[in-house]
């Protein structure tokens, strides 16, 4: 039975007007976030790997076929855009404009590639969207100072506490990932730090113990961070040890800027009235916030409700799958298992011409070296490449000998023997059968 004083309760709280120096504060990192990634990502060369050296395709997600890349060195000023975007979000210039175009540049990359997929890449496609919708523009940006905006000190909660409710989905479904025996056991820490024991804090990493301690201490870290976060009295504790989990991650991992992103992020957490004091912010702006009409509210609450419903549900389709997700990758992208295993593998493909030529195809030829050792390790990318042998050899039959090792285990057939790929189909969402069971976590 519906209960109207629920529901008004609910709208008052969503509805009702907070400082929004936790959300400016958050739109100023987040663009600076973005135009690090950006302008970084063609400074280090990983737009170069990604997207120019390919010799022939990068491994779109599928469905995105017709989303390539620029050619030639295009791909630099997509990404020298992209920074300049980023800009415009900091400062708060044209900020719509700004936020819009740099949402549809960054989907843009996402889509177009597979070989160096990143969860911290998916998240940050999904800060871009909520981003749009937030009036993060209107104190200290160049809009409100120009007039472009009716400058304010305060939004609608809903706003802030959109943001609240995404981290928390991601972080606990990445502890829930976790929870599973390889990682309980500390076994792709335990392989990971011993590459790691030459680097410049190699010293913490001689001990086979230290990965056992960071295995569970990830899970507890990413359960407890955001409501540690959201209480009073560990609200300090719970910064300082984000700050130090961070760093270490980022100077062990080299991941890139979302360690800092996520240290930024903390603004979000803390009272407005601490932040302005400590960020010297002066409150200049009208506190005069009306109450949405009935038809924005609504629209607005259910589009959140339809958002966290769908960031809830897809994380959870690969228990729909049958099969080990760890092997499979049925159901892995977009639902935040980050860095839980390690994978290495080699693929081989034989073509057999409709006249009986066979064909050795080296898949090297096609690919970089990054894209092989991807594509060998994800059948999905393995079906990709078919597709492409299909074209070239057409109505002959194709066959795929690819052998996986998963958390360092015996490398085994990740495709069915002797199946011809060329008659291989791809599902979002059903089980292929052309993919074996892979090992159970009992095996050597």
């Amino acid at each position: 039975m519906n209960n109207p004083a629920y529901g008004m309760k609910l709208n008052d709280y969503l509805f009702r007007p907070v400082d929004n120096t936790p959300l400016v504060l958050w739109r100023i990192v987040f663009g600076l976030v973005m135009f690090f990634e950006s302008w970084g990502a063609i400074a280090v060369g990983w737009v170069k790997q990604v997207y120019i050296e390919p010799p022939i395709f990068t491994f779109n997600f599928i469905g995105f076929e017709f989303l390539q890349p620029l050619p030639g060195y295009g791909m630099y000023i997509w990404f020298g855009l992209l920074g300049i975007f980023s800009l415009g979000v900091v400062l708060g210039y044209r900020y719509r404009l700004s936020i819009a175009l740099l949402t549809i540049g960054w989907l843009g990359v996402y889509l177009m590639h597979k070989t160096s997929y990143n969860n911290h890449h998916y998240l940050m496609t999904l800060l871009c969207l909520v981003m749009c919708v937030q009036p993060a523009h209107k104190a200290l940006s160049l809009d409100a100072k120009s007039g472009r905006t009716t400058p304010l000190s305060v939004c609608y909660n809903i706003y802030l506490q959109l943001f609240v409710g995404l981290f928390l989905i991601v972080f606990t479904y990445a502890a829930v990932a976790k929870i599973y025996p390889d990682w309980l056991k500390g076994i792709p820490l335990t392989q990971w730090l011993i590459t790691k024991r030459e680097s410049s804090i190699g010293f913490l990493y001689h001990s086979d113990l230290q990965a056992l301690i960071m295995s569970w201490g990830g899970i507890l870290f990413d359960l407890l961070v955001i409501p540690a976060l959201l209480w009073k009295p560990t609200r300090n504790s719970a910064f300082w040890i984000s700050v130090y989990f961070h760093l270490m991650n980022s100077i062990t991992f080299q991941i890139g800027t979302f360690p800092y992103m996520m240290i930024g992020a903390c603004v979000l957490f803390y009272p407005a009235n601490k932040l302005r004091k400590w960020f010297k912010i002066k409150n200049h702006h009208s506190v005069y916030l009306p109450l949405p009409s009935q038809r924005y509210a609504s629209v607005l609450k259910y589009s959140v409700i339809l958002f966290f419903v769908v960031q809830i549900l897809l994380p959870l389709r690969h228990y729909a799958l049958p099969g080990n997700v760890f092997w499979t990758e049925e159901g892995h992208r977009l639902s935040w298992r980050m860095m839980l295993r390690s994978k290495g593998g080699s693929a081989t493909f034989l073509i057999i011409k409709p006249d009986g030529i066979r064909i050795k195809r080296d898949a090297h030829r096609d690919m970089t070296s990054k894209q092989y050792r991807t594509m060998s390790t994800h059948p999905d990318m393995v079906w990709q490449y078919v597709q492409f042998l299909k074209k070239q050899y057409p109505e002959s039959e194709i066959y795929a000998s690819v052998l996986v090792s998963l958390n360092f285990r015996k490398s085994r057939p990740l495709i069915v023997p002797n199946y011809n790929m060329a008659k291989a189909e791809w599902h979002m969402f059903q089980r292929e059968e052309w993919i074996t069971d892979g090992p159970s976590w009992d095996d050597e």
